[in-house]
C-alpha cells in the first residue's frame, strides 16, 4: 500500500461511522443454541453477534446486527440500509413461516422456494434502484455468507441487477460486483472449528474467507479503494467535520431565532421566499466552518506529493504534436513552480527549445493530460467536461420531482430548432413575485454550438455553447404564471423532459427545453459583461489619432 492510500485510509476511517448487519443467525455468544446448530452441520452459518460487535467497537464504529423474523423486518432493514456507510448481508436468510430455523436442513430445501438469496437480492436491488440512494450514490456492500458457493453467489447477483439503466461489471474469481459507485463483495464466514477444507480445490478463494476481527480492517480497505482520491478525500474530510461540528451548526440554528425567521417572512410579499434565506444561511454556515477548519489546506503539499508518487507514471507522453519525458519529478516542478505566467511555466519545464505561441497555448489547454497516465489519455476530455460541470452547474442534484424555474442563469433549448439555446438574463427579483394568469417578458441572450476549444458553457451531455453578447443579439420571450408561488415552472414532458411553456403558441409551436442551472457568479458575470457591452461609447474620431492610441 503506498503512503497516499494510508493517509486516505485515515481520512476515511474518522469519515465511515455506521455499519450494518443482516443475518438470521444472529445469535449471542456461546448459546445452547449455536451448539444446536453445530449438531446439525450449520455452524459455518451462525454469526456471533457479541463478537461482532465487539470487534467494530473497537475501532469506533456504530455497529449494528438485525435478525429478521417476518417480511415487515426485511422491508425496514432496507430503510436503514439506507442510511449505512457499509451495509453487510448474509446470503441464506429463511423467515418464520412454521419452520424453525434451526429444524431446516440443506440438502432437504425445494429448489423452487430456496430461499438462498432471495431476500439479500430483494435488498441490494431496492439500494441500486432507490432514487435518492441509488446507482448516482457510493455504496459498499459486503454479503458474508456461509456458503461456499461464492462464485455462484457473485453471478447471481449480477444478474439480478445488471442493465442498460444501472449496468454492472462482473469479476467472478475476485467474488465482485461493482458499479462505478457501488460495490459488492462477496466473502465467506469462516467456519467455527478453524479447520476449514471447503476451498482446497479452489485456492484462489481461500483469501474470500474472513474471520470476524478481519472484517473493520476489510471494509475500511474496500471503502479506501473506492475514496482514494484527492477531491474524495476532501469531500470525506468536509463531511466528517460537518458530522463532527453538527451540534454546533444546531445551536447556531437556535429554536430561539424562529419568531425572527416568521417576521422576516410575515414581511415578503411571497412568503415561501423565505426558503431561499434558510438555504443561504445554510450553506455559508458550512462554507464558513470549512474554511475556519482549514479543509482544503489539508489536501496540499505532503498529501498532493504522495498522490503523485502513487499515481504518476514515468512515460512518455505526446503534447502539442512532440514527445516528451513525463516523470513524477516533473510534476511535482510543475506543482511547485513560482513563475507567475501560466504558459512558461509550462513549457520551460518540458523543453528548453523556443515555442510558438501558439505550441505553448496547445501545451496550456491540454493541462490536465498532464496528470494522466498514456492508458488514461484518452480520458481527458471526459474529465475535463465533469469536472467544469461539477464548477459551473448549479442543478447537480436536482431530483425528478423538483420543477425547474425560469430565472437568472436558467439554460433552455429551443424545441423548434434543437441547435439552439438560450440562456436567462433576467435579474432574479424580476423573475419572482409574478402575478397569477398574466404575461412577463423574460430576457435571454443566445448560445450558439460550437466545436472548437473556444466555449463559455457545456451541458451535462458535453456539448460545448459560445455565448452571443452583442447588444442585437438579445431575444424576449413572453411567459405566463400559472401558479402561487408567482414564478415560472417547467412541467414534465411525455419523454420525461422538462419543458417551459411561452403563452399564445400551440403545442406545436417553438416551446423550450430546460437543460440546466448556472451558478449564481457564472450567472452574475454573464449579465455584468453584457451591461459592459451596451456601455461601449462609439465615436467619430480623427483615425490618426485611434490608431495612435492603441
Amino acid at each position: 500500500m503506498s503512503a497516499f492510500f494510508d493517509i486516505s485510509k485515515d481520512i476515511a476511517n474518522d469519515y465511515l461511522q455506521s455499519i450494518v448487519f443482516l443475518d438470521d443467525r444472529a445469535l449471542p455468544k456461546k448459546t445452547e443454541k449455536e451448539d444446536e446448530l453445530a449438531g446439525h452441520n450449520l455452524s459455518q452459518h451462525a454469526f456471533d453477534t457479541f463478537e461482532v460487535s465487539k470487534v467494530f467497537a473497537k475501532e469506533k464504529k456504530i455497529c449494528a446486527v438485525y435478525n429478521p423474523l417476518v417480511d415487515e423486518d426485511i422491508e425496514n432493514f432496507i430503510q436503514i440500509s439506507k442510511k449505512a456507510d457499509v451495509v453487510i448481508l448474509d446470503w441464506f436468510i429463511v423467515l418464520n413461516d412454521g419452520e424453525s430455523k434451526s429444524d431446516r436442513n440443506d440438502e432437504e430445501d425445494d429448489e423452487e422456494d430456496d430461499p438462498r438469496g432471495k431476500y439479500t437480492k430483494r435488498i441490494i436491488k431496492e439500494l441500486v434502484n432507490d432514487p435518492e440512494f441509488g446507482n448516482d450514490s457510493l455504496k459498499l456492500v459486503v454479503v458474508y455468507t456461509g456458503e461456499d458457493i461464492i462464485e455462484d453467489i457473485s453471478v447471481d447477483i449480477y444478474n439480478e441487477i445488471n442493465s442498460d439503466a444501472t449496468p454492472f461489471a462482473l469479476l467472478k474469481e475476485e467474488c465482485r460486483v461493482q458499479s462505478k459507485n457501488i460495490k459488492i463483495l462477496i466473502r465467506c464466514k469462516a467456519k467455527a472449528d478453524g479447520e476449514d477444507t471447503r476451498f482446497n480445490q479452489r485456492p484462489h478463494l481461500k483469501d474470500k474467507v474472513l474471520l470476524y476481527d478481519e472484517l473493520p480492517a476489510f471494509v475500511l480497505n474496500e471503502f479506501t479503494e473506492m475514496t482514494s482520491g484527492l477531491l474524495s478525500n476532501f469531500a470525506l474530510l468536509s463531511l466528517t467535520t460537518i458530522r463532527r461540528n453538527s451540534h454546533k451548526i444546531l445551536s447556531l440554528f437556535s429554536k430561539d431565532l424562529d419568531s425572527a425567521y416568521l417576521g422576516h417572512k410575515a414581511l415578503l410579499p411571497v412568503q415561501n421566499e423565505s426558503e431561499s434565506l434558510l438555504i443561504d444561511l445554510f450553506s455559508d454556515t458550512i462554507s464558513d466552518l470549512l474554511y475556519n477548519k482549514e479543509i482544503a489546506v489539508k489536501l496540499q503539499d505532503d498529501l498532493i506529493e504522495n498522490w503523485i508518487i502513487s499515481n504518476i507514471n514515468n512515460e512518455r507522453l505526446y503534447q502539442a504534436n512532440k514527445f516528451f519525458q513525463r516523470t513524477p519529478e516533473f510534476i511535482s516542478l510543475l506543482l511547485k513552480s513560482t513563475i507567475e505566467n501560466v504558459e512558461e511555466r509550462i513549457t520551460t519545464l518540458i523543453t528548453s527549445t523556443t515555442l510558438s505561441k501558439a505550441d505553448k497555448k496547445k501545451y496550456v489547454q491540454n493541462c490536465t493530460s498532464l496528470f494522466l497516465n498514456s492508458d488514461k489519455q484518452d480520458q481527458n476530455e471526459l474529465i475535463n467536461i465533469k469536472f467544469a460541470i461539477l464548477s459551473q452547474h448549479k442543478s447537480l442534484f436536482l431530483p425528478q420531482n423538483i420543477q425547474p424555474r425560469l430565472t437568472l442563469g436558467t439554460i433552455i433549448r429551443s424545441t423548434k430548432k434543437p441547435e439552439q439555446c438560450l440562456i436567462c438574463i433576467q435579474q432574479r427579483c424580476d423573475s419572482v413575485r409574478l402575478d397569477k394568469n398574466k404575461p412577463r417578458k423574460f430576457l435571454f441572450l443566445p448560445l450558439i454550438v460550437v466545436g472548437s476549444d473556444k466555449f463559455d458553457i457545456i451541458t451535462p451531455e458535453g456539448i460545448k455553447l459560445k455565448l452571443q453578447k452583442k447588444s442585437f443579439s438579445l431575444r424576449t420571450i413572453q411567459f405566463e404564471c400559472d401558479n402561487d408561488e408567482g414564478v415560472i415552472k417547467a412541467e414534465m414532458s411525455e419523454d420525461s423532459k422538462y419543458i417551459f411553456k411561452q403563452i399564445y403558441v400551440t403545442e406545436d409551436d417553438e416551446q423550450f427545453e430546460w437543460l440546466l442551472d448556472l451558478k449564481d457568479l457564472h450567472s452574475q458575470r454573464i449579465v455584468s459583461n453584457y451591461a459592459s457591452e451596451l456601455s461601449r461609447v462609439g465615436i467619430d474620431q480623427f483615425e490618426w489619432l485611434r490608431m495612435s492610441s492603441n
